[in-house]
């Protein structure tokens, strides 16, 4: 059991100290902080406050115009321009924008924004709703409608929404859903990373070995069994820790850069979806990476050549992306048959469940049952594993599927 013990801490500490690992997570920490610190980012390269300029035929028109413009400009300054300084001003970049206001001889307002920049049509449907209202208390004046008759006439009817789905999805808001669906993908993408990195790792780590000779030395003082496992367990603890650190971050960056304060600028929080997309992420990913590990193993050991090992692995890299893609494609539909099928079979299932914890349909009863069989899968590629490898440590055969034919007839 020492040698076990010293096998599985060499291949960790290498790992751990790898340029690779550091780098990756240096990388992973500076786009967290960055991300948690992103209105701060913006607000450092921010030139302050807008200047916005309004042309307007008399004073009563301009102040409830800079009143009303507050709403949607609440940092921005206003100056009272003339109609032919307002263009100037912008080109001159004294001025962000500029609105001209004219009274048309109908008596209706129009209205143009002058600005640098292409102007969204979110902006010119929120000026022309602006003097609309204007010109509506304008003509309302000439006709002598009180203001009680006005407010009535301007009144609108209202429209309730009540969401009787069991789905807590329905329940949220649009933002609150575009971050739950982030944050899966996010998980999905960086599964998909750790997968097929630590797996080509294993595989890369055993085929040396065996290519190189130097089994031949290792196997004379501990034996197959003990040094397979050894090197397998070492590089999924390398994977947990990795998973580990990086929910560590996350917590950090919660907290430390009032990361609860930015989300709920957006009317974002951390609901009860949210947690179950991070806790159905992180046994996903464990057991999905010891699922993929295990896998490349097996490949490793068949391979007989260092430059057969990427042709060996071609089925682990082909299994891994049709999973990834089956997830990035059922993502905007967590409900659907395929998710729901996908989310039962091997290798697939990590993906599925991440993709399926989008929703309060997923059961706990369905995540236990997915891990289950996901893990009877992990069993039978240990015991194919301790197999390959033992019968085919010492042995040279070139081809992977001459390799398999002559493990199993044994």
């Amino acid at each position: 059991m020492h040698k076990f013990w010293a096998t599985f801490t060499l291949t960790y500490i290498k790992k751990i100290k790898a340029k690779s690992f550091v780098i990756f997570m240096i990388i992973i920490a500076a786009l967290m902080i960055g991300l948690s610190n992103i209105d701060k980012i913006i607000n450092m390269f921010d030139d302050g406050p807008d200047k916005i300029g309004v042309a307007a035929p008399n004073e009563q028109i301009y102040k409830v115009f800079k009143q009303q413009a507050n709403t949607f400009h609440s940092d921005a300054k206003f100056t009272k321009v003339s109609i032919e300084d307002a263009e100037k001003e912008v080109k001159k970049h004294k001025l962000d924008k500029a609105y001209i206001i004219k009274v048309n001889q109908n008596r209706t307002l129009q209205g143009t924004i002058i600005s640098e920049k292409r102007v969204s049509h979110e902006d010119s449907q929120k000026v022309q709703a602006l003097l609309t209202a204007i010109q509506t208390n304008m003509v309302a004046g000439e006709l002598n409608i009180n203001k009680e008759d006005l407010q009535k006439l301007q009144a609108q009817s209202k429209v309730d929404n009540k969401v009787i789905s069991n789905d807590e999805v329905d329940k949220v808001s649009e933002g609150q859903k575009i971050f739950n669906y982030a944050l899966a993908y996010g998980i999905i993408f960086l599964m998909f990373f750790i997968v097929l990195n630590y797996a080509s790792q294993i595989a890369m780590e055993i085929a040396s070995e065996k290519t190189s000779r130097v089994i031949e030395m290792i196997i004379t003082s501990i034996s197959p069994i003990q040094h397979i496992f050894a090197k397998i367990l070492g590089v999924i603890a390398v994977a947990v820790t990795q998973i580990i650190l990086i929910v560590l971050m996350a917590v950090i960056c919660i907290f430390a850069f009032d990361l609860k304060d930015l989300l709920q600028g957006f009317n974002v929080e951390m609901n009860q979806l949210s947690w179950q997309i991070i806790i159905v992420g992180i046994i996903s990913s464990i057991v999905g990476i010891t699922a993929y590990v295990l896998l490349a193993a097996i490949l490793g050991s068949l391979t007989s050549r260092i430059e057969d090992l990427n042709q060996s692995l071609m089925p682990l890299t082909l299994l891994g992306m049709i999973a990834f893609y089956i997830a990035i494609f059922t993502i905007n539909n967590p409900d659907g048959q395929l998710a729901l099928i996908t989310s039962y079979i091997p290798f697939l299932a990590p993906f599925q469940l991440v993709v399926r914890a989008q929703t309060s349909g997923l059961q706990i009863y369905e995540v236990i049952l997915s891990s289950l069989i996901s893990i009877v899968m992990v069993a039978v590629l240990i015991w194919i594993a301790i197999k390959t490898y033992k019968d085919s440590v010492l042995t040279f055969e070139r081809g992977l599927f001459n390799s398999m034919k002559r493990v199993f007839k044994k």
